[in-house]
């Protein structure tokens, strides 16, 4: 009877947790925390990476006006294509 009180101890410190995290990442803006990811000032995102092998993987990224996909090895980077990303005329 008792391993079941402390089964469900636990569980409701778990639920605490889970529910301050989720607190401090919602109010955590408001009261100047700084939690969320901010947006960068260089225009860079990364839109795909695709792993080749151990530390080896091809990415697709979006800097800017440029989409550019690099080829990424252990120890160097290849610029394997660089393109002008086109305007949507929507």
């Amino acid at each position: 009877m008792e391993g079941y009180f402390d089964i469900i101890r636990v569980i409701l410190v778990l639920i605490g947790i889970v529910a301050a995290m989720i607190f401090l990442y919602r109010y955590g803006s408001k009261y100047k925390l700084h939690l969320k990811p901010r947006a960068n000032d260089y225009g860079l995102k990364k839109m795909a990476t695709v792993p080749l092998g151990y530390k080896k993987f091809v990415s697709v990224l979006e800097i800017k006006d440029y989409v550019l996909v690099l080829g990424v090895g252990e120890k160097e980077m290849s610029l394997l294509a660089k393109w002008k990303k086109e305007e949507s005329t929507t």
